[in-house]
């Protein structure tokens, strides 16, 4: 009997297997109004912090650069980690479970925690940079750029996933167009004047950013003054889920971008600035499976609301299956052409980036992109201590990893420990799935 299970098992896998992608592709055309615009919206923030790093790795000294990429790579730990793993992340979670009609309390009470949040560590950095400038360090201007684009950005974030959450993503686009267009006038300006350095740059995404979050200005009728239970209990649980966002965010942020500075420290900045090219290079792959976790998040938390545990593991397996398809395609172009393309774009600078480390590097994101794709049902139900454990365990790879790698094999090692950090949490959480399917 068990020969004959197996045997119907096997010929029934194909099957399944076509079914995930017939059912996922059939999500993807319902929903590609939302996806094209999202795509867009995507596109024009990833194309302009795609030119803004190409003009400053032009421009500025390899160290200076590195400078530039170690602050970027701890504003986006506040930023994406922090703030967004407070606010962002478990709002479609928190949003459906209150009525439609209490909506634009939340929204407004959401804009003001998070601007008061943001505007206080942003303030701090601001005291810190002038502090610095007062002892006659050289980055005390940087601190204080980074201090001022704190707020701005998590203002512009929070108005575009409203956005996505209204399901009005023309406005999140008309918010990424506004901030493309200021960040290539500012920094145009910025050349024009000769005023090219890493706190300048740092003030161009400042002033951008602020740019863009002033369109929710245009929508103020959309808002109300929230009543103090409602605003209390939103928060609450906001803050109750969101302690594991930021705790997952956080160690994917150490075994990603928060290699930057790890790798300024164990190497130069002369890596830090390597590996911050790297990084741009699979940038539109990363904004790909960000738009598509964005879209489809709120439209998985409203149907798996009330759905069943097999409903999550379904809805979990269609997007690794998708996500993880995309980025092996992705990989494989970055791999046979990405050398070329840094050479058309880079000039007068050397970066330590071969095939090797974009090699590496297209199997750590394509591992991510699988891991993100497990893990967007479970952050739809608000439940994202399910897979704490496979970040820790990436996280730990990592640590044994990364000091062998790149004492023997420099960037290139570092981005081998990236590689062993990936596979270590989905290997993890496939198995975690597995035990928890059978119970």
């Amino acid at each position: 009997m068990s020969a004959l299970t197996d045997r119907l098992d096997r010929v029934a896998a194909p099957r399944r297997l076509a079914g995930a992608v017939r059912g996922s592709l059939r999500r993807l055309r319902r929903a590609g109004g939302n996806v094209a615009l999202g795509l867009v919206d995507q596109a024009l923030l990833s194309g302009s912090a795609f030119v803004l790093t190409i003009v400053l790795a032009n421009v500025l000294d390899v160290s200076s650069f590195g400078s530039f990429s170690v602050a970027w790579s701890f504003s986006i730990l506040i930023e994406a980690v922090f703030l967004r793993g407070l606010f962002d992340d478990g709002l479609p979670a928190a949003a459906h479970r209150i009525p439609k009609s209490l909506w634009p309390q939340l929204r407004l009470g959401l804009y003001l925690s998070s601007l008061l949040v943001s505007g206080a560590l942003g303030l701090l950095l601001v005291m810190a940079g002038l502090v610095i400038v007062a002892f006659g360090g050289g980055a005390g201007g940087l601190v204080i750029a980074t201090g001022l684009a704190i707020p701005a950005v998590r203002l512009q974030s929070m108005f575009r996933r409203i956005c996505y959450l209204d399901g009005r993503l023309p406005r999140a686009v008309a918010s990424s167009l506004t901030y493309c267009v200021a960040l290539v006038a500012s920094a145009g300006l910025m050349i024009a004047f000769k005023l090219a350095g890493a706190a300048a740059a740092m003030a161009c995404i400042a002033i951008s950013a602020a740019f863009a979050a002033s369109l929710l200005l245009a929508h103020t009728s959309e808002l109300a003054r929230p009543q103090a239970r409602i605003f209390r209990g939103s928060l609450r649980r906001l803050f109750r889920n969101g302690r594991w966002f930021v705790a997952t965010s956080l160690t994917y942020w150490i075994g990603s971008i928060g290699l930057i500075p790890v790798c300024g420290l164990l190497i130069g900045l002369e890596a830090s600035a390597s590996l911050r090219i790297l990084l741009l290079v699979f940038a539109p792959l990363s904004q790909f499976c960000a738009t598509m976790f964005s879209v489809r998040l709120p439209v998985i938390a409203a149907e798996l609301r009330a759905g069943r545990r097999s409903a999550v593991a379904a809805a979990a397996r269609e997007n690794a299956l998708l996500l993880g398809s995309i980025a092996v395609a992705y990989g494989a172009v970055i791999v046979l052409l990405g050398q070329r393309i840094l050479a058309l774009v880079i000039h007068g600078q050397s970066y330590e980036i071969g095939a090797g480390s974009l090699g590496l590097m297209a199997g750590a994101m394509a591992l991510d992109a699988v891991w993100l794709g497990l893990a967007l049902p479970l952050f739809a139900t608000g439940k994202p201590q399910r897979f704490m454990l496979s970040r820790i365990a990436g996280l730990a790879a990592l640590c044994c990893v990364l000091p062998f790698a790149a004492h023997a094999w420099q960037m290139m090692g570092a981005v081998a420990a990236m590689v062993a950090s990936s596979a270590a949490s989905v290997v993890t959480v496939v198995l975690t799935n597995s035990a928890r399917e059978r119970t």
